[in-house]
């Protein structure tokens, strides 16, 4: 989607340390609004898709709900506008919004009244704050804009506890997008990107602790390969193939540590504002497969959210049975970062109405409703979503969750009353140590231990929990099974295996590790959930093992059904021995990318009986 950007006026009712762009007056000629319409004609003949009013502060303007009607009338399919938001109240907001805003994306670099200092206008932040709830009520979708600049810093760490606290109960901002500017009246405002990197890092982290997905702003350094490398939260950025081996933006340059990077076909390298003002630190350019996937841009961001909202799936029932079934994903976003998440955590949300049409098409063909994210407990809108499926869909809501937040047993108690009859909960590490090194969010692995409980003492709930095996976890399964059969007994043990599915997960061996390593870890853990009484599966499903591979004795666990033909839409493979196998029309063999790792030796025909 092609953005542009159009100025409405330069003024502003602010006086930020860090800005450039805000005039003492604005010019007549400049301003006036057939002026400001005739910019919007020429973004849209460029082929905009998405218009950006901006500033200085527009809403000083009174005709800016005409300039916004007239982008819409211009057939701009997202009419965005940057503001501080002080200047709004109910009735301008609602008339923003019956004008056709779509978005707004609201300037608010810190938490608290010690913001009005940055900004320089006392009482800012007060207004700016009551601005917020307007836009919010209105029913416009906000997203958060930062400057990440000197001033700012102390001031960023309480800003997600903040936007949670206001906006609870309301739909959370699609994202928060962190610019760090390379220009500034007052030079010593501006930050080194080593500096500004370890602050992105940090305030990222924070952030998905409470569900709020992070961007870094388009046009924005630092570039990843100037993060830290071992906590680089590469989802921030979304980098589009450009021209190769060039510079893909005015005022950018790469320099010679570049030519090694499996990203400089698609990063626009450094500011040269930057690379004038500060003396360049240790670069560690982007080399491996896996970090080039997670920060690419493969389509737009509205395709990706289009193709990725609903995953057809064969859900495999209690007698083996396999149904089809819709997994709709109400968000993207996450407060956990396991490695081999298939799901893009950095985009936003469909929009609500999206995930209800989505809920009323899946149930109007009768298929079984999965709601997923992401982490679906994040969405405000969950408990609501639920309702609906269970009263169009006819049948009991799944729910994927890693039961952080269910650890409120006041929200587990509220989705199973909407209609939540099976949670599917995954928990990949049997202690705090190892699960939390697997989820990359240290402190969750108790947190969904008390989710876990909550849902278990739910009466008619029926309980799933996932264990995804990857090369760091695979010897814990006998001691997962151990801590599910004595903490959660009536809970069925789903066995996965980690699946390089999509062009997000690594196809790395110290993350996949092959079938014949694992299998001696999972033989024990059969043992061990024979004797506890403990049901396991999940052998048969596409992130099973090939049925041939089961081990012997655990045939029981699995009881599929025939696949229907094309199913899996060419992601599996098979090797000559499936041709002689008995099993060969209910196994999905094993996935390409598992292929390109380690081959397909492994299988083997089993023989008809």
């Amino acid at each position: 989607m092609r953005s542009e950007r159009v100025f409405t006026n330069l003024t502003c009712n602010q006086a930020c340390v860090f800005c450039v762009s805000r005039r003492p007056v604005d010019e007549r000629r400049f301003v006036a609004t057939a002026a400001v319409q005739a910019r919007i004609d020429a973004a849209v003949e460029l082929g905009a898709s998405e218009l950006v009013l901006t500033g200085g502060e527009p809403t000083l303007r009174r005709d800016l709900p005409r300039l916004v009607a007239h982008a819409k009338a211009r057939g701009t399919r997202s009419v965005v506008l940057e503001t501080n938001a002080a200047t709004l109240d109910r009735a301008r907001a609602e008339a923003l919004r019956e004008a056709g805003l779509d978005v707004a994306r609201v300037h608010l670099s810190g938490w608290g009244e010690a913001l009005d200092e940055v900004t320089r206008d006392p009482g800012g932040f007060a207004s700016s704050r009551a601005g917020l709830l307007a836009l919010l009520d209105a029913g416009i979708a906000i997203e958060i804009a930062v400057a990440v600049v000197r001033s700012t810093l102390p001031l960023l760490p309480s800003l997600p506890s903040g936007l949670v606290a206001l906006f609870e109960g309301r739909p959370m901002p699609r994202a928060i997008s962190l610019a760090v500017p390379t220009r500034s009246p007052d030079e010593r405002e501006l930050l080194r990107y080593e500096e500004a990197g370890a602050a992105i890092v940090a305030f990222e982290r924070a952030a998905r602790g409470f569900g709020l997905p992070v961007k870094l702003a388009p046009g924005s350094g630092p570039p990843p390969c100037l993060l830290p490398a071992r906590t680089r939260p590469l989802h921030i950025y979304s980098l589009s193939r450009g021209t190769a081996g060039g510079v893909v933006r005015p005022g950018h340059s790469h320099v010679a540590a570049c030519d090694g990077c499996r990203v400089r076909d698609r990063c626009a390298g450094i500011s040269d504002e930057y690379l004038a003002r500060a003396p360049l630190g240790a670069i560690e350019p982007i080399r491996d497969d896996r970090a080039r996937r997670r920060l690419s841009l493969i389509s737009t961001v509205e395709e990706q959210v289009a193709r990725e909202l609903v995953t057809p799936n064969l859900y495999s029932d209690a007698e083996g049975a396999r149904l089809p079934e819709e997994i709709i994903r109400v968000n993207f976003h996450c407060n956990q970062a396991c490695r081999f998440c298939f799901v893009s955590t950095h985009l936003p949300t469909a929009g609500d109405e999206v995930v209800r049409a989505a809920i009323r098409s899946a149930a109007e063909r009768g298929v079984k409703i999965t709601l997923s994210g992401g982490e679906p407990t994040l969405h405000p809108r969950l408990v609501e979503f639920v309702r609906l499926a269970r009263e169009l869909g006819g049948r009991p809501v799944q729910l994927q969750t890693n039961a952080v937040r269910l650890d409120d047993a006041a929200l587990a108690l509220a989705l199973h009353d909407a209609g939540v009859g099976e949670a599917f909960v995954s928990l990949h590490g049997s202690t705090a140590a190892l699960s939390d090194a697997v989820t990359s969010a240290p402190g969750t692995f108790a947190r969904t231990v008390v989710g876990l409980d909550h849902l278990h003492a739910l009466e008619g709930l029926s309980l799933i929990i996932n264990f995804v095996i990857c090369e760091s976890n695979l010897h814990d399964v006998p001691s997962f099974v151990r801590l599910v059969g004595a903490r959660w007994p009536r809970a069925y043990l789903n066995v996965s295996f980690v699946a390089p599915s999509t062009d997000v997960v690594p196809r790395d061996r110290d993350l996949v590790p092959r079938y014949s390593d694992a299998l001696p870890f999972l033989v024990e853990a059969l043992r061990e959930a024979e004797q506890l009484g403990l049901r396991v599966g999940g052998f048969d499903s596409m992130c099973g093992i090939p049925l041939c591979l089961v081990p012997s004795g655990a045939e029981g666990f699995f009881r599929a059904e025939a696949l229907p033909p094309g199913f899996d839409g060419g992601e599996f493979v098979k090797a000559s021995a499936c041709e002689r196998c008995a099993l060969s029309g209910r196994c999905f063999g094993v996935r390409r990318g598992y292929a390109e790792l380690h081959g397909t030796d492994e299988l083997r025909a089993v023989p008809s009986r």
